[in-house]
């Protein structure tokens, strides 16, 4: 069954963020378990390895394959609970640091640590929000890397029983620099992402901000469409008023009915300040107009048909507009993206309090240039709705599919 999902402008912005959060998380899998298919052995040779010279007794080796297979856990499991897995780390770190290998070399030293440089670099790069890790807890990383890399070599040169500062001191600094390293990494691509996610939602505050001035330009169409059908009903009214009361009487009727559709027409639009540049003086489109929109997307290679059920109700000319619009929208994207032959049905559906307009394509050839919702007008679309009192659901099964809802007027 497909999966439906409402568009709702107002919450956009929040999908940059929440992308933000996950993306690291599945590199970080991605890398952990890389670590773990070859760090992992290779730990395995260099204590096996009698040539290293660092096999250490049984127990104590046991003790290390051990500590090292939950440090590689500890860094998969990153993936989905951070903070446990950063903290699970550190202690398998702190733990190889007080095991002593052959030779006084801290179990610390083994290349499968890689995979706590791993957590110290998820650690910096995971965003605020949400469910992150918040600054306190970044730096917090960072002072556990430093003091373990000070840890590991006062072990070393305490077991080794090493009396030579400058090689201890190099030591330190070469092990506190992997650890500073990884941690910039991790806090520039959370930088990095910050930036785009804030770049992303200020281009749908655009988007929004556009369609909203294209509301201006459409209600501006409807008010002069219905205010010149007043006037002229209003003049008609006036000259046959002594003539043909009966008339007379139609063509007031008419006006007060005309003044109510653009009244309703107004009610839940947003004023908006548009550019000053010229307005379009045509009727803005609406339901009469599908069949022909419908019609006019044809061609050799795309099938469309459109089918209406119900007996229709009045609509106000806001939501007429909207609902042309979705269907115009989507049969743009299933023309432009969806590669042919390929069969499209547009059904429009009258229930008791809403108006419901289905666009489905069949996926064509299964090949795609670009996917429906990737753009900015699904979410033009779905603030358009919102402004007339309805909504917007896309969903993709074989081929894309909208449904757009509005409610209708009084009976």
């Amino acid at each position: 069954m497909p999966t439906l999902e409402p568009v709702a402008p107002a919450s956009a912005s929040a999908t940059p963020l929440a992308s933000a959060a996950e993306r690291p998380r599945r590199l970080g899998l991605v890398l952990a378990l890389l670590l773990t298919v070859t760090m992992l052995p290779l730990s395995v040779v260099v204590l096996l390895q009698p040539a290293a010279q660092l096999t250490p007794p049984p127990a104590v080796l046991a003790a290390v394959l051990a500590v090292l297979a939950v440090l590689h856990a500890a860094s998969v499991a990153a993936h989905r609970l951070p903070r446990a897995g950063f903290v699970v780390g550190s202690a398998a770190m702190l733990a190889l640091a007080l095991l002593p290998l052959a030779g006084g070399v801290a179990a610390a030293m083994l290349p499968s640590s890689l995979a706590f440089l791993l957590l110290i670099a998820l650690a910096a790069g995971h965003p605020d929000a949400p469910a992150g890790w918040g600054a306190p807890m970044r730096w917090g990383a960072l002072a556990v890397g430093l003091a373990g890399s000070a840890l590991i070599t006062a072990v070393h040169m305490v077991r080794a029983g090493r009396d030579e500062p400058l090689v201890s001191l190099g030591e330190l600094l070469g092990l506190a620099a992997m650890v500073v390293a990884a941690w910039l990494g991790g806090a520039l691509d959370r930088s990095r992402r910050e930036r785009a996610a804030e770049a992303e939602a200020v281009r749908l505050r655009q988007a929004i901000a556009a369609e909203r001035t294209r509301i201006g330009r459409d209600l501006h169409d409807v008010v002069a469409h219905s205010l010149t059908v007043m006037v002229a009903q209003a003049e008609a009214a006036m000259l046959l008023a002594e003539t043909d009361p009966g008339r007379s009487r139609s063509a007031i009727d008419r006006v007060a009915s005309t003044g109510r559709d653009a009244m309703q027409g107004l009610r839940g639009m947003v004023r908006v300040l548009d550019d000053g540049g010229p307005a379009e003086r045509e009727p803005a489109p609406g339901i009469d107009g599908l069949a022909a929109l419908v019609a006019g997307a044809a061609s050799p290679r795309h099938d469309t048909a459109f089918a209406e059920r119900g007996e229709r109700r009045p609509l106000p000319p806001d939501a007429e507009l909207a609902l042309y619009r979705a269907v115009q929208e989507a049969l743009t994207n299933a023309v432009r993206h969806v590669a042919p032959p390929v069969r499209i049905r547009v059904e429009l559906v009258w229930g008791d309090a809403d108006a419901v307009v289905t666009v489905i394509d069949d996926g064509g050839s299964g090949r795609s240039s670009g996917g429906q919702g990737a753009g900015t007008g699904l979410v033009g679309l779905a603030e358009r709705l919102r402004q007339a009192g309805g909504d917007l659901v896309v969903w993709r099964d074989r081929g894309w599919s909208i449904r757009a809802s509005v409610p209708t007027g009084e009976p």
